[in-house]
């Protein structure tokens, strides 16, 4: 994979600077099947971010079981200010194909600074409402859809409960819960690491007690959050670093 991510980044003559996996494959619930989502990020050569034109500032390749994506470091500065949860993961990602030096330390402490409990938990809380409106009467339920809605629930208890920039995978966000419904969940685990995408699974009434349980518990709860209101100074000084440092060494490290 890392060769991969590297040729393309040579081919667009960009710098590689991080590279992971996203998806069911990072958030711990694969099926056989399951898509590869790798996420990058790069950068330009210097005279690229002087222009005052509009220019595209993602690549994204489709082939086959691969599903390839990558932001331009400024988009990824832009988005962290707003606490990007997609972006924010990425770096929580058990499964990490390249990085650049010291580029994930540093970039990670910036999400630190800029983490905000409250973007991140709306961003996951409008998910888990869609999937429970699909899933909620249902017979039979697609359960990677059913492991989509939990993993979200899961992150905002998560978020209600500790301030931290929270875990990717489904592993850690379940420390927060009671150990016997950790044991339900793994053993769910365990069914969807043997089972197709489009596999269907009887709907199971206690853990559909217990989503709306937790669904009535963070309808409370979310009205309790920070907010993180840090300006964008600390973002601005570390994009001209690293166009300074590293804008004119084109072309993937990997």
């Amino acid at each position: 994979m890392t060769q991969t991510v590297g040729k393309i980044a040579a081919d667009k003559r960009v710098r590689l600077l991080y590279s992971c996996e996203t998806g069911s494959r990072a958030w711990g619930f694969p099926s056989p099947d399951s898509d590869y989502d790798v996420r990058f990020i790069y950068m330009h050569e210097r005279d690229w971010y002087l222009s005052l034109s509009q220019k595209k500032d993602t690549i994204e390749q489709m082939n086959g079981e691969l599903d390839i994506t990558g932001w331009d470091l400024k988009k990824s500065l832009v988005l962290l200010k707003k606490s990007n949860a997609a972006l924010i993961e990425r770096f929580q990602s058990p499964i990490t194909y390249f990085a650049a030096g010291d580029f994930k330390q540093s970039f990670s402490a910036l999400i630190k600074k800029y983490y905000s409990p409250t973007a991140v938990f709306f961003h996951h809380y409008s998910l888990a409402q869609r999937f429970w409106e699909e899933l909620k009467d249902q017979k039979e339920i697609k359960l990677k859809n059913y492991f989509y809605l939990i993993r979200s629930l899961l992150s905002c208890y998560w978020i209600t409960e500790d301030n931290s920039v929270l875990p990717m995978a489904i592993e850690g966000l379940m420390a927060k819960i009671d150990t016997d419904r950790r044991d339900e969940l793994r053993a769910l685990v365990q069914l969807k690491a043997t089972v197709e995408e489009k596999y269907l699974h009887p709907a199971d009434k206690g853990l559909n007690n217990w989503i709306a349980e937790l669904f009535t518990m963070l309808e409370t709860a979310k009205h309790n959050l920070s907010v993180n209101r840090e300006d964008s100074k600390a973002l601005n000084n570390y994009f001209l670093q690293m166009v300074n440092d590293y804008a004119d060494d084109r072309g993937s490290k990997a």
